[in-house]
């Protein structure tokens, strides 16, 4: 009972981010300026190559206002990120997609967009090796103990198989699944790519999870996320140069830019860990998926590690949706996201065309907790204070709450409010 209840508090409470250490990075990096210019150079030099192509289409070539032109720059902006592989600067770009009234083009918008599934896959190879390395610790000495970890013989059915195919097939760890699509990725994003493969019954899950939980598993179609190998050195480097710009630009400009880099650090390095983002799923899965017209996917904590996420698979359509039904999408999911701010803290701030999914029944299914928030009470009670004073025309209650939440520092600021 005891361990039961401190199971159900891991799932109600938030795990702490780890990993983030803005002056550890600091230190580090300052001692490798080499590697810093390499990136410097590797990051900006594309970038710098595509501006100046922007300034030709408008000065030389005058051909600017053309949509194909537009829409080829959006394309190479985009590729110029993929090709980057920096976590932070896809991520950018996933969420100025969203934002065509910030970068004030529509086509550039659409090109971003594809950022959410488009990114480029790594070595299947790699990734699986990235599933043993991370399951092999505990899974493994199981499986040796109840003499399960065996190497299987060559025959004549798997001749014939690829190299990917065979590195499954030998292996303990990996054998415990049955991959679909041959064992390639079905799809990749920024930080890691997805597979789908059906858990096997029989004693080696036992063996592997334990009895119960490969009752619940066994025989289950999964998704199973697999991090890039290099990805916590690349957001590192990343954060990096983000926060030495903003303590730069923070000595002219003022403000806090350096904490405003760390808290996109920390959210940064918390969608690095697989564990904390199982853990996202189950609170979110516990307040929301008993909605009639939300689908929250369960995930498989026992097989689940810091780069290596599996969780139930969920079958559904990307949008956008046809006009009735995807309009009756849309409500469901902001009705769901005003509760999320209003009622139950839990909020999900990555809610992208990539992370949703119809499902067959019409269901809104939620497939990605990377990107949570726990919004506290009173910033909850602020919220519908601010909401009720803008509906009321009330600015002393408007203030009030503004001054609660963060967004004005005292009462002299008020006239940013008032023209």
């Amino acid at each position: 009972q005891q361990q039961q209840e401190q199971q159900q508090d891991r799932k109600t409470k938030p795990m702490p981010i780890l990993g983030y250490d803005a002056a550890a990075i600091l230190n580090y990096y300052d001692k490798h300026p080499l590697e810093v210019g390499w990136r410097l150079n590797s990051l900006g030099l594309p970038l710098l190559g595509w501006y100046l192509g922007l300034l030709a289409d408008k000065f030389v070539f005058r051909n600017d206002g053309q949509e194909s032109v537009q829409r080829k720059r959006g394309a190479e902006l985009r590729q110029h990120l993929v090709r980057s592989k920096s976590v932070a600067l896809i991520k950018s770009g996933q969420a100025l997609s969203l934002r065509p009234d910030l970068i004030r083009n529509k086509n550039w918008a659409e090109e971003l967009g594809r950022l959410v599934d488009a990114v480029g896959a790594f070595s299947d190879e790699s990734a699986m090796k990235i599933i043993q390395k991370e399951l092999s610790p505990d899974l493994l000495p199981r499986l040796k103990a109840a003499g399960l970890a065996g190497t299987p013989k060559e025959n004549d059915n798997n001749k014939g198989m690829s190299k990917l195919q065979k590195q499954i097939q030998n292996d303990p760890i990996l054998n415990l699944f049955d991959f679909h699509n041959d064992g390639l990725s079905v799809a990749s994003a920024s930080i890691g790519q997805v597979y789908k493969a059906r858990l096997k019954r029989g004693a080696a899950l036992e063996a592997a999870i334990g009895p119960q939980a490969a009752a619940a598993w066994g025989g289950k179609m999964v998704a199973i996320k697999v991090q890039r190998a290099d990805a916590q050195a690349s957001a590192s480097l990343d954060m990096y140069l983000i926060r030495r710009a903003a303590m730069w630009l923070s000595m002219f400009r003022g403000g806090d830019l350096p904490a405003i880099a760390d808290q996109f650090g920390m959210q940064l390095f918390g969608e690095l860990d697989y564990v904390r983002e199982a853990n996202n799923c189950d609170r979110f899965r516990e307040l929301y998926n008993d909605w009639p017209d939300v689908q929250v996917p369960s995930a498989c904590n026992a097989l689940t590690r810091r780069k290596v996420l599996v969780m139930e698979w969920v079958d559904g359509v990307k949008g956008p949706w046809a006009a009735d039904t995807g309009i009756k999408i849309v409500r469901t999911g902001l009705k769901c996201s005003v509760n999320q701010l209003m009622s139950t803290g839990l909020f999900h701030a990555d809610p992208h065309r990539g992370n949703l999914l119809m499902t067959p029944d019409e269901k809104l299914a939620f497939i990605d907790f990377g990107m949570m928030a726990d919004v506290s009470e009173e910033d909850r009670y602020g919220l519908v204070g601010l909401v009720i004073g803008l509906q009321n025309k009330d600015l002393p209650l408007v203030t009030e709450n503004l001054l609660k939440l963060g967004f004005l520092r005292d009462t002299t600021q008020v006239d940013l409010l008032v023209p």
